[in-house]
């Protein structure tokens, strides 16, 4: 069933009061689906829909709603549900879940876990939520080198309700060393009694928990793999990641760099979020974009006010460079943190980057100057500072995309060397400072020749 015709359908059903309906639509739905539905849905809808569905069904959605949803779900719950809920979650999901809550409802929530539970999670809080020990799970078949396969496949038989899913054994030594994998496939096929060390193949790759989640995503696209082992400094087991789990990363990194590139740093339902909150939100970079582009019409007011009076056709062709530029420097940043993402370049390899980029800029910078100055020229073409207008706009366009294309790469190139996100280099910063260069080197160059 489409989404929007299953939002029409519950809430046409909550309406009418019919909230046993509700229960038997959602019966047949997917988790994933109900998740999109209830991000669609008033807070008081929402809660109804909550209270129709079990606790296995609840653990599986709840992750995929946004963190302001998933908050407001769980201030409305009890601590038994939460518990419950996080019961039927895996480890990595439980810990996500748990390290959400304020600290004192998670005492409590953890209070009503089994100590085994309780191990899991606080083993896997002490990690960082963007690390690969803070997306692994410690769910997974485990055997030594010496077992046979027969106690091989008794043992998954044994734990197979603890591990949801269940790509390949992992082969350790006796101080939980990792050896080596074996496939399920293998396994089935293997004689029953060969020890299961003489048929592990090498691990192709691991990884330690404090490896980043991006570098995580990027290993599993590398090596075209389902799951992960990460191991501590000295080669132990400590735990796998899933393809799901990766999936969720990519997709979380994505979002988180769409809402960095517009200045913003979550997700915010357009209707549902409180307006406050959405104010307080955007304010910030806002305010100062808006103090940048002030600060050109103060410098224009005081620099340029003549020059602007004596040649008033020259403040009609403001807006093209300004936009030229900034589409340059933008497309330039865009180009430069997805290379970064996807480590398509090499940090040898950033100045080589930069001159590229600048050289581009210089290219495109002659193009549309060119253009701008023919249809200026064209336009103005009875007017005797015809030439001068034309070389003015020229000079100021090729000036500001070199000027943006250096800094839509220097300034991701920068905030990645310093280990912050190079997507923070947003496009609000990057039109303020095209605004404020272009228009100053536009205006300046036209006081030189006229």
């Amino acid at each position: 069933m489409a989404a929007l015709e299953l939002a029409e359908q519950i809430t046409k059903r909550i309406e009418e009061g019919n909230i046993e309906e509700v229960k038997k639509v959602l019966s047949s739905v997917h988790p994933s689906e109900i998740a999109a539905l209830l991000q669609s849905l008033h807070p008081e809808e929402r809660n109804k829909v909550l209270n129709t569905l079990d606790t296995e069904t609840i653990s599986k959605l709840i992750l995929e709603l946004e963190k302001e949803q998933r908050r407001e779900i769980l201030a409305a719950l009890d601590h038994e549900k939460i518990a419950k809920i996080v019961e039927e979650m895996d480890s990595d999901d439980a810990t996500d879940l748990i390290s959400e809550l304020p600290e004192d409802i998670a005492r409590i929530v953890l209070g009503k876990l089994t100590p085994e539970e309780v191990k899991d999670v606080e083993t896997l809080l002490k990690y960082p939520e963007d690390t690969a020990g803070g997306i692994m799970q410690t769910e997974l078949v485990q055997v030594t080198y010496d077992s046979t396969v027969r106690d091989a496949i008794n043992w998954i038989r044994l734990i197979a309700d603890e591990v949801e899913d269940i790509y390949e054994i992992y082969v350790t030594d006796e101080n939980d060393r990792l050896l080596g994998t074996v496939s399920l496939k293998k396994l089935i096929l293997a004689n029953p009694m060969t020890k299961v060390g003489d048929i592990m193949e090498p691990v192709s790759v691991t990884v330690t928990p404090n490896v980043d989640q991006e570098e995580v995503a990027n290993i599993f696209k590398k090596y075209d793999i389902v799951s992960l082992p990460v191991v501590s400094e000295d080669g132990r087991l400590l735990g796998r990641i899933t393809a799901d789990d990766v999936i969720d990363v990519i997709t979380e990194e994505a979002s988180e760099d769409m809402y960095l590139f517009a200045g913003m740093q979550e997700y915010l339902h357009p209707i549902y979020t409180p307006i406050i909150t959405k104010v307080k939100r955007r304010t910030p970079w806002l305010l100062l974009t808006l103090l940048g582009e002030l600060f050109i019409a103060f410098v224009i007011v005081h620099a340029f006010k003549k020059t602007l009076e004596e040649v008033v056709i020259l403040a009609a062709f403001m807006p093209a460079i300004m936009a030229t530029g900034g589409n340059v420097g933008l497309q330039t940043t865009t180009i430069v943190v997805r290379s970064l993402g996807m480590q398509t370049i090499r940090t040898s390899q950033f100045m080589q980057l930069i001159i590229a980029e600048i050289k581009e800029g210089f290219i495109l910078g002659i193009i549309c100057g060119l253009v701008a100055a023919v249809i200026a020229t064209l336009i103005n073409m009875n007017e005797p500072s015809v030439i001068r207008l034309s070389i003015a706009i020229f000079v100021a366009m090729v000036s500001a995309t070199i000027a943006t294309s250096f800094i839509g790469v220097v300034e991701p190139i920068v905030l990645h060397k310093l280990n912050f996100d190079p997507a923070a280099a947003s496009g609000p910063f990057l039109t303020m400072f095209n605004d404020i260069f272009g228009s100053i080197v536009y205006l300046f160059i036209a006081m030189l020749i006229f």
